[in-house]
């Protein structure tokens, strides 16, 4: 049953993650980067704490290892997203998917090293034509962007793709102490502080701080998409993948992100009009299938580990 409902909250979060990519693309239009980063975590961590303060969720740290608490938040959110977002604004939207859709891949790596998990050859084989899925999608789906990027760019990508493997696995093994809203908790309440900072260090950098140029009142028209982010985004979407991070193999819920990718093409036609070719379709089917494979049941499996 557990795994079940692992595998639900994979898709689940897939599903928020995919659309999120609409949604934000609207909201920076009135925003920079870091200051959507900013209100997103803004309201995941008051929202996060109005839900403790009625007591509907619960958290305690008291006598727990906060030190690979302390890991995961600096991974995820503040490394990750600060790489990955810094990364897609100097590449193409191409090299940008690419990169990052080989995460499942280095997390599978990662996890067989620093927590001694494996994969069976199917589920190897699987995992792999997921990552292929994705590079199918972008490279001949009509997604290429027109700038090659810069190396500048490409290591900021290299960056998130490595934050996110190590925040993978420091997730899985905080489970043991850690609930998933306890680790949610934590990582919002830091992505609030650390790009809240940012967002104003530049703001006063640049004079914008109050007035018609202030971040409040650019953000009037992007309330809508700052919620999505900040509620199911950030909130939602990071209990569902703490919640999978916790009952399958770091490999297994990784692979679940590949997901998005479909979520996020079918998005794009459903929403804004966008084509579906044969290449989607060829990349989708891939995906779904690797996801389906890498969490199946080949034989004998490795024991959970913790």
């Amino acid at each position: 049953m557990n795994r079940h409902l692992a595998h639900i909250a994979g898709i689940a979060y897939a599903s928020i993650f995919g659309f999120s990519f609409l949604v934000t693309k609207g909201a920076l239009e009135a925003l920079e980067p870091f200051e959507l980063m900013a209100l997103r975590f803004a309201v995941a961590a008051v929202l996060m704490t109005a839900l403790l303060a009625l007591g509907l969720v619960s958290v305690d740290y008291r006598g727990k290892p906060v030190r690979e608490l302390v890991a995961v938040c600096l991974f995820q959110p503040i490394l990750y997203f600060s790489c990955e977002t810094l990364g897609v604004r100097e590449s193409a939207t191409s090299t940008a998917a690419i990169v990052t859709g080989a995460l499942p891949a280095t997390v599978a790596i990662a996890g067989a090293v620093m927590l001694k998990e494996r994969l069976g050859p199917g589920q190897s084989a699987s995992l792999a034509v997921s990552v292929l899925g994705v590079a199918a999608v972008v490279l001949w789906g009509g997604t290429v962007g027109g700038q090659a990027g810069s190396l500048r760019g490409l290591l900021f990508l290299l960056g998130a793709v490595a934050s996110g493997t190590f925040y993978n696995v420091f997730s899985r093994k905080s489970s043991r102490s850690f609930s998933p809203v306890e680790t949610t908790f934590a990582m919002m309440w830091a992505g609030a502080l650390c790009f809240g900072a940012i967002a104003l260090g530049v703001d006063l950098a640049g004079g914008r701080v109050s007035g018609p140029d202030g971040l409040l009142a650019r953000a009037g028209g992007a309330w809508a998409g700052v919620l999505y982010l900040g509620a199911l985004s950030s909130v939602l979407g990071f209990v569902l993948v703490n919640f999978t991070l916790a009952r399958l193999k770091a490999s297994q819920s990784a692979v679940f992100t590949n997901l998005a990718t479909v979520v996020a093409v079918a998005a794009g036609v459903l929403v804004r009009g966008e084509g579906f070719g044969a290449a989607q379709l060829l990349g989708s089917a891939m995906i779904v299938l690797g996801v389906w494979g890498t969490n199946a049941s080949w034989g004998r499996q490795a024991p959970r580990t913790g």
